[in-house]
């Protein structure tokens, strides 16, 4: 059974635990450092100089937003011995790129009343290109200095794409794509992921989304074991929480809300189908119903479970996630949900 290195880390402060991250995961960074040197420029014609010097311009708005997850980005390159200009761009490669140009992720959050345990729970398919698998990890973090304990995916270098913690509350992001994106500055959204699984109630989560400053578009999927679970559509200057139906959330990658400002070419299904599947479970919707929903194909190539495919579709599900807020537990999938296995983790 294939499935992701898990690299944990225990420190007092966010750049110790940069440190140790950096040390631990050297050679993924590297990978991944060199993957998007080649991917900037077949997919934009980018020299890795330009890149730098549009990451460089997130480096003000998060030394004044979140000095904490600066600092933690500036331990990773001290760890893995690379320049902290090219941490940085792999942190904003969504906001630089506004990345994928196709669809991904299909998020989601489920209230008690909507399960059969009586338990939330929060995950995700993460839809991306195969060749980034290699330098994707887990990281199961330690804030000594808090208590607070984070379980979650990333690619190696980034400080975190979803996760939940020991709190109770979870997150998991996916692209957007509006008419007031622009290329610009702020602070990248793997930095506001990874504060928001600093936090421990859904209110606070929804405060730090809404106070960032951005340039593009993100969507936030939120859950805590309050039993409050939320969505917000972050698009610069008007982000938007919409609350669950019959204890359900679901989001691909197009505005629920404004939809007017949405200038995404996906097909409007993923997000629709799988609240579908779960609203005819809703009350009785297990573990293992939800691993079924994840595995689902309506719209092969382009399901819920997303394959690349000889037509040319080149994206396929990474990565799939449950995690269960009140027993504090994760399953992952390596790849596609529907060829591999999950694997259990408890924090």
């Amino acid at each position: 059974m294939k499935e992701f290195r898990l690299v944990r880390i225990s420190g007092k402060t966010p750049y110790e635990r940069g440190v140790q991250y950096g040390k631990a995961a050297r050679e993924e960074i590297n990978n991944c450092i060199d993957t998007y040197h080649r991917h900037f420029d077949s997919a934009r014609g980018m020299t890795w100089e330009k890149v730098q010097n549009l990451a460089a311009a997130y480096i003000p708005e998060s030394e004044r937003q979140v000095p904490d997850m600066l600092e933690e980005a500036r331990g990773i390159a001290e760890g893995g011995g690379v320049d902290f200009i090219d941490i940085m761009a792999l942190n904003c490669r969504y906001e630089i790129l506004h990345y994928p140009l196709q669809p991904e992720c299909t998020a989601y959050a489920l209230q008690r009343e909507a399960t059969a345990d009586g338990h939330v729970y929060i995950g995700q398919n993460w839809d991306n290109r195969p060749y980034l698998l290699p330098h994707t990890l887990l990281l199961h973090i330690t804030e000594e200095e808090t208590g607070n304990i984070i379980f979650g995916l990333t690619e190696a270098g980034q400080l975190i794409r979803n996760g939940f913690n020991n709190k109770g509350v979870g997150q998991c992001a996916n692209s957007l794509r509006a008419t007031l994106d622009k290329q610009g500055s702020g602070v990248p959204s793997t930095f506001v992921r990874r504060q928001l699984l600093r936090l421990d109630n859904m209110d606070d989560m929804v405060k730090l989304i809404r106070t960032a400053s951005r340039s593009v578009s993100v969507n936030y999927c939120l859950a805590s074991c309050e039993n409050k679970v939320g969505d917000v559509e972050a698009v610069p200057g008007q982000p938007v929480l919409f609350s669950p139906v019959d204890g359900i959330i679901t989001h691909a990658n197009h505005l629920l809300v404004n939809r007017d400002l949405d200038t995404s070419s996906v097909r409007r299904f993923r997000g629709e189908r799988l609240y579908e599947l779960f609203s005819a479970e809703k009350g009785n919707i297990t573990r293992e119903y939800i691993r079924k929903c994840l595995c689902d194909h309506e719209g092969h190539p382009q399901g819920v479970c997303s394959h690349v495919s000889p037509e040319g579709k080149v994206w396929q599900t990474n990565a799939s996630m449950i995690y269960d807020l009140d027993e504090r537990k994760a399953w992952v999938c390596y790849g596609p949900p529907c060829e591999g296995e999950y694997k259990e983790y408890m924090l």
